[in-house]
């Protein structure tokens, strides 16, 4: 009974449609077109039978040129990517054992589409990168230098990789991402070197203040990113607004640094963001539009006109009342 829960269990977890190859299995060899390559089966038994199974069947493998069972072992010559797959070995008791062959195809690809960015040197927060081929269906990143563990694409669409890069100090080692991809048939496996410092990408800032003033003057303050390092002084940052005329609904910009910037002009909302000017980053993304609102303090206009009149007649009705209690 124990051989026959062991196989199922062991067919549940690995004899899934190889299409649907969406996980890096915990069992596999990966070998460059061409080579031979020698699959042995993890069990007790002298003899056992193979299959291959692909995108589109599970078949059952005799002797040919290409293929050639041995005992527990399965020898496989001259490997293209047809011959690839979930190969299983199985004993008059079941299934045995299970290897994924993939087809390594790092030397052959070009473009690996490795993009990564930070919101800030500091070590407390992690490298973001995205990763996207057509060709593979999953992907996973560690960072190499540091010996980071590997880690998977979270369901936002990221990989999210720590590091111990220190701020305060003049960074002198470039970081090193390993990646690796599968597919179906094949295998990837690329490096990306980077300074930190060269993918620094503040978060949004965020509009504490936006209001008119006197006159056709606009005034606005940001405040930084909660993840950028403080102290304000120590650490800088760039803003550049754009704003839309309110008479012709022609957009303008303006660049500033310091957190308080005023705006000529009648305008209709703004909207703004950041960059490290010491290290020349890559611009925040933009903040949403915002409305400029009217300056709060004195009314004006006829509702202002009535209550300074209906003040002075308040005013002058207390007075005769004062008068005849007198």
């Amino acid at each position: 009974m124990g051989w026959l829960i062991k196989s199922i269990l062991l067919f549940c977890l690995s004899i899934v449609r190889i299409s649907a190859l969406n996980n890096f299995p915990k069992k596999s060899l990966i070998r460059e077109k061409h080579k031979n390559v020698t699959l042995i089966c993890e069990t007790k038994k002298d003899h056992v039978t193979w299959k291959r199974q692909d995108v589109h069947d599970t078949v059952d493998i005799h002797e040919t040129e290409f293929q050639i069972p041995k005992g527990r072992n399965l020898t496989i010559c001259d490997l293209q990517e047809d011959l690839t797959g979930n190969y299983t070995c199985w004993s008059d008791e079941g299934l045995e054992d299970y290897t994924y062959l993939l087809l390594d195809k790092s030397k052959e690809a070009a473009v690996f589409n490795i993009n990564c960015t930070a919101e800030t040197i500091s070590c407390t927060k992690n490298i973001t990168c995205t990763w996207t081929s057509d060709e593979f269906n999953a992907f996973r990143l560690r960072n190499t230098r540091d010996d980071g563990d590997w880690v998977s694409e979270m369901e936002d669409g990221f990989f999210h990789l720590p590091h111990s890069t220190n701020l305060y100090a003049e960074e002198s080692e470039r970081l090193l991402i390993t990646g690796e991809a599968i597919s179906s048939c094949c295998y990837l496996k690329t490096d990306y070197s980077f300074y930190l410092r060269d993918i620094v990408k503040p978060a949004g800032p965020n509009i504490s203040t936006c209001r008119r003033a006197k006159g056709k003057i606009v005034e606005v303050e940001v405040r930084p990113p909660s993840s950028w390092p403080q102290p304000d002084s120590f650490f800088p940052l760039k803003h550049q607004i754009e704003y839309e005329i309110r008479d012709n609904g022609k957009l303008e910009t303006q660049e500033w640094e310091g957190s308080k910037v005023e705006v000529k002009g009648v305008i209709n909302k703004l909207r703004v963001r950041c960059r490290d000017p010491l290290l020349l980053s890559q611009w925040s993304e933009w903040t949403s539009w915002e409305k400029v609102s009217k300056r709060k303090g004195r009314k004006r206009g006829k509702e202002a006109k009535n209550n300074r009149k209906q003040g002075k007649e308040t005013r002058k009705k207390s007075k005769k009342e004062n008068v005849r209690k007198n």
